[in-house]
């Protein structure tokens, strides 16, 4: 059977989301199938910058009853406030050079994840700094990373910008600070230190219509001031999509594609699980589920290989996919990726490669 890259050669790129503290056992793999690699968290902000401010965690308190206001709780006090104006004072560029250094060694692509996004910063600590503060440490961020890992040849640069309730922009910490515009601005601070890189804007529901308007509207906005190059689709999928769904998808690649910039598909899995269902499925039928999505969606991915650059699956092997630690909260086993735990292919892999 061909690897991945092989099949695809000649249609698009094929990457891998990696971690550092897994890369190791999947190292064989990821030579094998993948032309790109993205650090899945080694290259985001609170990596590059550790601190020990913890973040609340809300994922086990109960939803909230109708009509109900939950506060969250008091941010943490700051100290040593300059670590956070000045970030290049404390930084940890260990897991992501591990990641970057195996990569340019083995002649893989890296793209870069991310440099700017709402829930990669200390919680509680942004909100107390200035607008002048948080441009400064925007701008020494940029230049650290720029010239630390300047061999990645793209960067989603603020990731997940866009509202998903009806809104336009997403309401952060940086649209509060430093207003309405504060995309341009960053973009533009994107192209001064990452000159030749591709710069993207990258999202997730970008196949639901009101929230693709708010994208197009977005990209429209930065295209007109040539900040921007790629369109990123994350593409987290479900195994249960419907035919609606899938025209949605087709019909979305065409109105990314008719605005002239590039397509990368930057986060790609399929989820089984109806996680509001406590109704459990066999195994296999949830992995026949999720064959079917690759199928079908890999054959869309073909009929727009015009305008795809890159397809990245989010993960290598189930045994580490997101979607069965942070996302899975009830023990049920889900079947995202291509590769089972022992990094064997899947009926999915097949699926995908013989076409």
């Amino acid at each position: 059977m061909k690897t991945l890259k092989q099949a695809y050669q000649g249609y698009f790129q094929i990457g891998a989301a990696v971690s550092a503290h897994w890369l190791d056992e999947a190292a064989e793999t990821v030579k094998a199938h993948f032309d790109t690699v993205t650090a899945e968290n080694e290259m985001k902000y609170n990596s590059i910058h550790p601190h020990d401010y913890p973040k609340p965690d809300f994922r086990g308190m109960r939803p909230p009853k109708p009509g109900e206001k939950r506060e969250p709780p008091p941010p943490p006090e700051i100290t040593r406030r300059e670590r956070f104006v000045h970030p290049s004072m404390e930084t940890d560029f260990a897991p992501a050079d591990k990641i970057y250094n195996f990569a340019l060694e083995n002649g893989i692509g890296v793209r870069g994840h991310n440099l700017m996004w709402h829930a990669s910063y200390p919680w509680g600590i942004f909100e107390q700094l200035t607008p002048e503060e948080i441009r400064i440490n925007t701008e020494e961020h940029f230049r650290q990373v720029s010239e630390h890992l300047s061999g990645c040849y793209c960067w989603d640069v603020v990731n997940e910008a866009v509202d998903d309730h009806g809104g336009y922009l997403r309401d952060t910490v940086f649209k509060s600070k430093l207003g309405d515009d504060y995309l341009y601005e960053i973009y533009a601070l994107a192209r001064k230190y990452f000159p030749g890189k591709l710069l993207v804007c990258n999202d997730y529901n970008e196949f639901v219509p009101a929230k693709r308007e708010s994208i197009l509207r977005l990209l429209s906005g930065l295209k007109e001031r040539g900040l921007v190059d790629v369109v990123g689709c994350q593409c987290h999928l479900n195994a249960t999509m419907t035919e609606e769904t899938f025209d949605e998808i087709k019909r979305s690649f065409e109105m990314y594609a008719n605005t002239g910039l590039r397509i990368h598909v930057t986060e790609l899995d399929v989820n089984a699980i109806d996680w509001k269902n406590p109704d459990k499925l066999p195994p296999a039928d949830l992995k026949r589920k999720v064959t079917e999505t690759y199928r079908r969606v890999f054959g869309i991915f073909r009929d727009f290989k015009e305008a795809i650059d890159n397809v990245t699956l989010w993960g290598v092997s189930d045994k580490y996919s997101w979607l069965n630690h942070f996302k899975n909260r009830d023990g049920r086993e889900n079947f995202p990726l291509l590769f089972d735990e022992e990094y064997n292919p899947k009926e999915a892999l097949q699926a995908v490669i013989e076409f």
